[in-house]
């Protein structure tokens, strides 16, 4: 085989404690094929299994491709900085609805209707101070978190507040301090997360530091900082981002959106919702969305499936023909430009990419390799923190496991031999463990679904072990982001009798997994 080149102030602090004041005031006083069937026949749903190690008897020759000498780094030697493995893009588009968890309010987009109420409010912690349900049973979680860290405990300060409410909140701000100064600390009305019934405003259980800048130098407050995330909140204005947000900086105020989402900003390095929802920079670009599905038909087709905010896909729209001589085809930003490419494994040994337009469609192919890459089985995406772009990892039917490094957003140029005893099996990259560095999820000829820990520098960490059963019925595996919501992965298969069945992934274990679409028995899926 060849590889080929081608070309906080004092002041705010006393501004705070006097805001304060008044607000507790205010408080007191006041149809295209594929189709979409409802059930799956028993060949679709084959066994998501809490993980266990695989078997000394079983599967030595599995063993034996992690333990390779050319694979496994020592630990000493490992990075801090691992690949980031999530999806480049959001999954969806910002949510509108009020009531959904991942809304977006900031000061370019009200709440709609202006005057909207949650319907499932309660007491939240008896504090007086009300929150949506799901938010207040998290929230039961992070004071215990709080707690048991040692930082002397939280307290509620505020939550939910009325249309009305926010309306006299903001204009005693505008009385105080005149309106510019109100905007940059208040939000108007119509405009306020604490209408939502996500936001709740918390402060230490002493007292000290009150709605002030100081909290977030607390124990309390930072601790906050660090591990809101795991309880599915965030620090909603953070220090440093008033140009993104609008706000000055409020390291007490706290926006539930779910840990899923809460998690994926974590682990993407994302402050602030509106960098998360930033987009596609290119929003006119062909594939916008991890959530979306890629396909080619018999015909050549090219089609992408928009995800819909329901969770499942849309009327499919046609991005390209002539994709016939198909081994198969990854969905991949390949140049780390921010828009999707593709890369295609040709039945005739070519490996060819197919770069995406900000405005559109792909440029013609641009060949990355040639040879016999159509005797590889193959999986594509970071495998290696080195690189700062995706890279292929695949095996010969010797299966000898290798990765080929992309090191210029173009060509491969090198190959490391990573594993030996890999033939046989259907390889698939994606973070089942959730740490930040991707893994390699193998299926075998019995059907077992394994999964190969990366450890982030381009070879493997610790043993195989088994995460499922029954997936020999799968023709592929699809990692996907955000088909169930902002922040969400999954593995989206294809069955041989043409079913797709979404798995969410989570930490290490198995989500819920549903039925999202049939009739794609003809259909090369885009992994």
């Amino acid at each position: 085989m060849q590889v080929q080149d081608r070309p906080g102030t004092p002041r705010n602090t006393r501004r705070r404690v006097a805001a304060c004041a008044v607000f507790l005031a205010l408080v007191l006083a006041a149809a295209l094929a594929p189709a979409y069937a409802a059930a799956a026949p028993a060949s679709a749903a084959p066994t998501a299994q809490a993980t266990r190690y695989v078997s000394e008897a079983g599967l030595t020759a599995h063993r034996a491709a992690v333990v390779n000498a050319a694979a496994v780094v020592n630990a000493a030697a490992v990075k801090a900085q691992v690949p980031s493995t999530a999806n480049p893009l959001p999954g969806l588009d910002p949510a509108g609805d009020p009531a959904n968890l991942s809304v977006l309010v900031n000061k370019s987009r009200p709440l709609n209707p202006a005057t909207y109420a949650p319907a499932d409010l309660v007491n939240a912690r008896g504090s007086g101070q009300y929150l949506r349900a799901e938010a207040a049973a998290w929230l039961n979680g992070l004071f215990q978190g709080a707690a048991d860290a040692g930082t002397g405990g939280l307290a509620v300060v505020s939550g939910y507040r009325s249309y009305a409410q926010q309306q006299q909140v903001y204009s005693s701000y505008v009385n105080l301090y005149g309106q510019a100064q109100a905007d940059l600390i208040s939000a108007r009305p119509g405009y306020s997360e604490h209408q939502t019934g996500l936001a709740v405003d918390v402060g230490n259980a002493n007292g000290s530091c009150g709605l002030s800048t100081c909290f977030g130098d607390t124990a309390a407050g930072m601790w906050v900082a660090a591990n809101a995330y795991k309880y599915g909140f965030i620090v909603r204005y953070p220090n440093g981002y008033t140009n993104i947000t609008g706000y000055s900086y409020e390291p007490w105020h706290l926006r539930y959106v779910g840990v899923d989402l809460a998690t994926d900003m974590k682990r993407r390095g994302f402050a602030t919702l509106e960098q998360y929802f930033s987009g596609n920079p290119s929003v006119h670009a062909s594939i916008t969305s991890g959530a979306d599905l890629v396909a080619a038909d018999a015909a050549g087709r090219l089609l992408r499936y928009p995800a819909l905010p329901s969770g499942g896909y849309g009327v499919p729209v046609q991005i390209g023909s002539n994709w016939t001589g198909l081994k198969q085809a990854f969905v991949v930003d390949w140049d780390s430009d921010g828009v999707y490419d593709l890369l295609a494994q040709w039945n005739n040994g070519t490996l060819g990419l197919f770069k995406g337009w900000p405005g559109g469609a792909f440029s013609t192919q641009i060949v990355v390799g040639t040879g016999d890459w159509d005797a590889m089985t193959i999986t594509v995406g970071k495998w290696s923190s080195d690189q700062g772009y995706p890279g292929v990892v695949g095996y010969f039917p010797d299966g000898g496991l290798r990765y080929y490094p992309n090191t210029s957003g173009r060509a491969l140029t090198y190959r490391v031999d990573i594993g030996t005893g890999w033939a046989g099996l259907g390889l698939t990259m994606a973070d089942w463990d959730a740490d930040g560095a991707n893994d390699i999820l193998a299926t075998t000829s019995s059907g077992l679904l394994l999964s190969y820990p990366g450890n982030g520098v381009g070879g493997f960490k610790g043993q195989p072990s088994i995460i499922g059963s029954g997936w020999g019925t799968m023709k592929a595996l699809v990692p996907g982001f955000g088909l169930s919501g902002p922040g969400t992965r999954s593995i989206t298969a294809q069955t041989v009798d043409g079913y797709l069945v979404d798995y969410g992934l989570g930490l290490g274990v198995w989500g819920p997994q549903r039925q999202v679409g049939n009739g794609w028995g003809s259909m090369k899926l885009f992994k």
